[in-house]
Parts: C-alpha cells; structure tokens; sequence
C-alpha cells in the first residue's frame, strides 16, 4: 500500500471517482464519487486500484494556550457551553471532540466588548485557559473571538459593517466579540 502524506482529507472529502479507484477503509461511493468519510490521510494501492483514508492514531491531549475552534451549543448568565470539534496543534487543525465552557463574570457585562461575546449557534476560536473534567476557554485575546454568526432573530449570515455585525434583512446590529477574520477565517 503506497502511503500518500500530502493528502489529508476531512469527512465528504472527494478522492476520486469511482472508475479509478474502489472504496476501501473508512471511504465510501456516492453519486460516482469516492468520498471519505473520515478525517486522516489518503493511502491509494496502485495494484488493487483501492483508496483508503488512515485516520490518526496520535491522542490528541489539549494544554493550556492552545487554541480550538467549535461551536456555542448553551449559554445562561454564568457559562457559555461549547462544543469543540478542533484544536490547532503544530500548525495544523485535528478533529478534537469535547466540551469547554466560557466563564461569564461581571467584569464581562460592564465591557461591551465582550459582553455577549458569543451567543448559541456561534462558530468560535477560543484558547483553553485550564485543563479539567471540561475545558475552561477564553475569547479574550489577539485573534480570538466568533468566526461566523447568524441574526439572533432572522437566522441570516450577519456581516461586518462600520465594525459592527449588521443583518442586511433585517437592518438589525447585534454585539459580538468578532475575530478579526470573521466571515472569512484563517485557519
């Protein structure tokens, strides 16, 4: 089996179409396609015209500064739920399943900044302040902060207009502590 490192796909990932390559492990076809379903590295066999994806073996342990990207599931006066899905390690981002909070405090409410910072739905950036039974986050910092938000009452995409997250359908601002490639993210 020839190992192909420079592939590294995530779930739904196209390999190839089914007339070139057979599904193996942890692939499957759809619509003619030979999607992964997955996220690890391709492995093609030229012989048996079979393409698998390798997931990770690595245990992937969060540390203190590190930073992860999820998804606000729950949010109340003292804590904001998230759902993580990646951390950011060696310079690449690795499917990571946990659960952190966002500590909210009252220092926070005086601050508009970051006053509601994140509300249910958000996709955030976060950096893990504490290791525990659940990941304590922060949005507090350069780089950190909501991704891509919707309208709290349409459910459209808000934009940034004059620094301020605007719904164009709407005509409604709404405060957020945005990242500074919001809409767009570097990941």
């Amino acid at each position: 089996m020839e190992k192909n490192n420079k592939d590294f796909v995530l779930p739904g990932d196209r390999l190839s179409t089914a007339e070139e390559y057979v599904p193996g492990d942890n692939t499957t076809e759809l619509n003619g396609d030979v999607i992964s379903l997955v996220m690890g590295s391709v492995q093609r066999d030229e012989k048996r015209l079979l393409v698998n994806v390798k997931k990770p073996k690595e245990k992937i342990v969060p540390g203190n500064g590190d930073i992860v990207y999820g998804q606000v599931t729950r949010s109340d006066n003292r804590q904001t739920i998230v759902n993580i899905a990646g951390i950011r390690k060696n310079g690449n981002i690795l499917y990571f399943h946990a659960e952190g909070y966002i500590r909210n405090s009252m220092d926070d409410r005086r601050d508009e900044r970051y006053f509601q910072a994140a509300r249910i739905g958000d996709i955030i950036r976060a950096k893990v302040i504490r290791v525990g039974q659940n990941l304590e986050l922060t949005l507090r910092g350069e780089g950190l902060g909501v991704l891509l938000t919707r309208c709290s009452r349409c459910r459209n995409y808000l934009r940034i207009k004059d620094g301020k997250l605007y719904c164009e359908n709407c005509d409604r601002v709404e405060v957020r502590k945005t990242a500074p490639d919001y809409g767009y993210p570097i990941l």
